[in-house]
C-alpha cells in the first residue's frame, strides 16, 4: 500500500483470528499487542492475537506484508492433533522465527492457486497447503517433550514418506533440509521430529543411508564404482568408503568383486569371473582402496 501522506495506522485485531505479518516491501515500525517491533524484510514482523491492537507508523512511501490469517479455533484444533490442548500463544512470534521461507512458500502458492478458476483441481492442490501452514504454526508451540501420539502418528508417518520420495527422485542432486521441507511443506522442526518418531535418525542421515543403499543396487550389477557414485550423489571418498562399510561390513569394491563370482555347477565353489592373471574382465586391475 502506499503509505505517501500517512504516518500512524492504528487497528484492532479480528476476535476470532490470528495473523501473523511478515514484512515484504518499505520500511515500517509500531507495536503489537504492547511489544514494539521494527519492520525487516522477510521476517516475521508481528503475531496477532483475538482482539490485539496494532499501531503502525511507516517509514517509507510504500509498504508492504504478507498476512497469514488463520481462525483461533482451528489453530487450538490443530495444536490439539499435535498432543497440547491450550499451548502458550503469546510464544509464537519467538517460535516462528526461521520459520519465514516456508510460510511464504506456501503462502504464494496459495496466492498462484487462487487466481486460478473455482474447481475440484484447485481445492485438492489448496488444502494441504493450507494444512501446511496450519500444522507449522502448531508444530512449533509443541515442545520436544510434546510430542504429538496417536492419530497424530499418522501425520508423522506421511512426512517421512513424501520426504523419502523426494529423496529417491533426485537423488543425484544436492539435497539440503530446506528442500525437503519445501517439498513437504512443513518446517525444519516438524520434519526433524517425524524422522526421530517414525526412524529414529535425522532426515539427513536417512538421505546418507538411501543413497548407500542405491549405490550397493548398482554395484551388485558390475557398474563402475565412480559411474555409481554420481548417480546416488555420493562423492567417491574415503569417508563414503567408511559409511559404506559401517552399514554393510564391507568395502564398495569387495562388494563389485562379490558380484562377480558364479556357483561352480560341479563342486559348488565361488570363483570369480577374470582371467588368469588377476584382472577383472575389462582387463583392469581390481582396486582394494575403496
Amino acid at each position: 500500500m502506499s503509505a505517501t501522506g500517512i504516518s500512524d495506522l492504528r487497528f484492532r485485531h479480528h476476535p476470532g483470528m490470528v495473523s501473523v505479518v511478515i514484512a515484504t516491501c518499505g520500511r515500517f515500525q509500531g507495536v503489537a499487542a504492547g511489544r514494539s517491533f521494527a519492520a525487516v524484510l522477510n521476517q516475521v514482523s508481528c503475531v496477532l492475537l483475538p482482539d490485539d491492537p496494532l499501531a503502525l507508523t511507516a517509514t517509507s512511501d510504500v509498504m508492504a506484508a504478507l498476512v497469514i490469517q488463520l481462525s483461533l479455533q482451528s489453530l487450538w484444533d490443530a495444536c490439539r492433533r499435535q498432543g497440547v490442548a491450550q499451548p502458550d500463544l503469546r510464544l509464537l512470534l519467538d517460535a516462528l522465527t526461521g520459520q519465514e521461507a516456508l510460510l511464504m512458500a506456501c503462502s504464494e502458492r496459495l496466492l498462484q492457486l487462487a487466481r486460478r478458476p473455482e474447481g475440484e483441481a484447485r481445492s485438492t492442490l489448496a488444502l494441504p497447503l493450507e494444512a501446511s501452514v496450519l500444522g507449522a504454526m502448531a508444530s512449533v508451540l509443541v515442545g520436544r517433550d510434546q510430542l504429538p501420539h496417536g492419530c497424530a502418528q499418522d501425520a508423522h508417518v506421511l512426512h517421512v514418506e513424501q520426504a523419502m520420495a523426494y529423496m529417491e527422485s533426485h537423488m543425484a542432486e544436492m539435497i539440503a533440509l530446506q528442500d525437503l521441507c519445501q517439498a513437504c511443506y512443513i518446517s525444519a522442526r516438524t520434519l526433524q521430529v517425524s524422522f526421530q518418531r517414525v526412524r529414529s535418525c535425522t532426515p539427513l542421515q536417512a538421505l546418507q543411508e538411501i543413497r548407500l543403499a542405491s549405490l550397493r543396487k548398482h554395484l551388485l550389477k558390475r557398474m563402475d564404482l565412480r559411474e555409481a557414485c554420481v548417480l546416488v550423489g555420493l562423492p567417491p571418498t574415503g569417508r563414503m568408503a567408511a559409511n559404506y562399510k559401517r552399514l554393510f561390513g564391507e568395502l564398495p569394491s569387495r562388494t563389485r568383486q562379490r558380484a562377480g563370482w558364479v556357483i561352480n555347477p560341479v563342486d559348488g565353489l565361488r570363483a570369480p569371473v577374470e582371467d588368469c592373471d588377476g584382472r577383472c574382465s575389462d582387463n583392469q586391475p581390481r582396486a582394494e582402496a575403496w
